[in-house]
């Protein structure tokens, strides 16, 4: 993706998507692994900033410049609409509710000040002195209308708070569906941005999801939404609209914001790059761009890059797996599915696809694999969770349940011959060398297995859409949040998982500890729900290891890697903090170091 691919942008990328029915809003997704070649692989951009050698070419005027995937006269203002929206300039014209630090744990404040739950009321203040960009007043009311649009379009916020009320001008009281823990419910929130003045067009669209009283009206207000693209924004952030041409959006301090004085430079440029390719010219090159951030970024391309270049890496919590339908005729059996996840090497997968992939070594459901923060999650006790890496029990399993194996290939209970094809969308290169490498194993132990690289819509529309498939790469955790609730919830119970894979509401599980044992249906809302909502903290640690149990035995799907995203910073023409600073755990480190003045032009 040519710029960027934050968890932010990706969680909406994939709510468009579901809610569009189609390919709207893939094209996100797939640039995130492309590595496909493209007219402009090859060709370099010429610095407007700086010389070619990465140093300044003056200081007191300098721009931070970054990478943007759209022409910047063609992006529009309005993150509900399907595409072309100014991504990278939004994250600096509109403000973000609060971050969230994974390695500290820390919720930081930002618009929202302060906050407390009592019951099922979330009670937030905000930011005193903020103002859009044309002088009125960011208030209590362009937050509620922000959620009436959220809950129009069914997004996550929706899923766990049924209304917002305006008290005063820096007040506002959330009405949740349940008790959630504290920082449960301000995770959700802090995937939020200040985007929706209500004096603008947004008041109107708030009010009209209100009033409206059926399906047929809330997609016609949808399509309101979407249909409204203004080429200029109304901004709530540190930087507001300058100008736009072919090449290069500009964007310049708003000195009225409450922390412009924390910001070090005056003005944020967002420069149209085509493709990956171009952005990696322009790092290792030390032109155009004084930042740039991607979740592919070829170890290849890394290793040469100049020793002024500091690359800052985090945990995904997410990554790929392989997918299964559970109505399948093979894939639906629960012992198939574990012989399938004894025969593929998680490891061996993950050193194939790079450094920048790590092993899921045990499917549970929860935190990260680069970190540990899985084992922790499990409070340390992890030796009941099966690893799967044992092809002579997946060989015992299939013959369990009616399989044989003549003349090296397996054959189902009816006699035919099990062969699998797994479809995966052309252009997501790393996807597509990860199923390479799974179906060299499943060929390997007998299962003849193809990997069929086919166009994104056909994807989208033939295989998972009408979920026509056996197995299919997809997401482990698209939650794109690193709490187990979250992940937990989403693996087990979300709308992707139960419609696209077909997943029971109540999978069969055995006993803890017994994975022979006889199976039973597991009420996994129910324990979710007692998990948003635990104070205790054994009591979430017993919940989570429950939840991660069922996840090890049902297989929803079985996790192969874990991904890491990284940006690149220049810094012989910019002081950045060190490359093992906590600050780059705050989501997004990319937008979060500008706003909170970590980096600053070298004289």
């Amino acid at each position: 993706m040519a710029d960027g691919s934050d968890d932010d942008s990706l969680r909406h990328a994939r709510r468009r998507f579901l809610r569009l029915g189609g390919a709207a809003g893939v094209a996100a997704l797939a640039g995130c692994s492309s590595e496909t070649p493209s007219q402009s692989e090859g060709t370099d951009t010429t610095s407007t900033t700086g010389g070619g050698d990465g140093s300044d070419g003056g200081s007191g005027d300098q721009a931070l410049t970054v990478p943007g995937r759209y022409v910047p006269t063609n992006v529009q203002w309005n993150s509900y609409a399907p595409s072309h929206y100014a991504q990278q300039g939004g994250k600096m014209v509109y403000d973000p509710f609060l971050r969230y630090n994974q390695k500290t744990d820390e919720l930081i404040p930002y618009l929202f000040q302060d906050w407390a739950v009592d019951g099922t009321t979330l009670t937030v203040s905000l930011r005193e002195g903020d103002t859009w960009h044309d002088g009125e007043p960011v208030t209590a009311e362009d937050v509620v209308t922000k959620f009436a649009i959220d809950q129009g379009f069914g997004y996550e916020a929706a899923s766990y708070i049924d209304d917002a009320t305006a008290v005063d001008e820096h007040t506002v009281e959330y009405s949740l569906k349940k008790s959630y823990r504290t920082d449960t419910i301000l995770l959700v929130l802090s995937g939020e941005w200040m985007d929706t003045p209500t004096h603008r067009k947004y008041g109107e669209f708030a009010e009209a999801f209100r009033n409206a009283s059926t399906t047929e009206e809330r997609q016609n207000v949808q399509g309101d939404v979407q249909n409204y693209q203004p080429s200029e924004p109304l901004g709530s952030g540190p930087f507001e609209f300058e100008s736009a041409n072919q090449q290069t959006l500009t964007l310049t301090k708003y000195e009225d914001h409450p922390t412009a004085d924390q910001i070090t430079f005056p003005r944020y440029e967002v420069t149209y790059s085509s493709s990956n390719q171009q952005q990696w010219a322009a790092v290792k090159n030390g032109r155009t761009f004084d930042a740039t951030t991607t979740t592919f970024f070829p170890q290849r391309i890394v290793k040469t890059l100049p020793d002024y270049v500091e690359q800052y890496t985090v945990p995904a919590y997410n990554g790929y797996s392989m997918a299964f339908n559970h109505d399948d005729e093979d894939f639906g059996n629960r012992n198939v599915r574990r012989a399938f996840a004894h025969v593929v090497d998680q490891e061996r997968a993950a050193d194939l696809l790079g450094p920048s992939k790590q092993a899921v070594s045990v499917p549970a459901g929860i935190g990260s694999f680069w970190t540990g923060t899985w084992e922790r999650n499990l409070g340390g006790e992890t030796d009941v969770y099966q690893r799967y890496n044992d092809t002579e029990r997946a060989a015992e399993l299939l013959r369990q349940e009616g399989y044989t194996k003549q003349d090296g290939q397996w054959h189902k209970p009816n006699g035919e011959r099990f062969t699998l094809t797994i479809p995966s969308p052309s252009g997501w290169s790393d996807v597509a060398s990860m199923t390479t490498a799974v179906a060299q194993m499943l060929t390997d132990f007998g299962i003849e297995t193809q990997n069929k690289s086919v166009e994104n819509t056909t994807f989208f529309g033939q295989y998972w859409g009408p979920s026509d498939f056996k197995v299919v790469p997809w997401f482990w955790n698209n939650s794109a949040l690193p709490k187990p609730f979250f992940s937990l919830s989403w693996v087990l119970t979300s709308g992707t998982v139960m419609s696209n894979l077909n997943f029971p509401e109540e999978p069969t599980v055995p006993p803890m500890g017994e994975p022979e044992g006889e199976t039973s249906p597991a009420d996994v809302r129910s324990t979710l729900q007692s998990l948003g909502t635990a104070t205790d903290e054994a009591r979430v640690t017993e919940l989570t290891r429950e939840l991660a149990w069922a996840v090890n035995q049902s297989l929803p799907m079985l996790p192969i890697v874990e991904t890491s995203s990284s940006s690149f910073w220049n810094s012989k023409r910019w002081n950045v903090p060190p490359q093992d600073t906590d600050a780059k755990y705050v989501n997004n480190e990319y937008f979060w170091f500008p706003r909170a003045g970590l980096v600053s032009p070298k004289e």
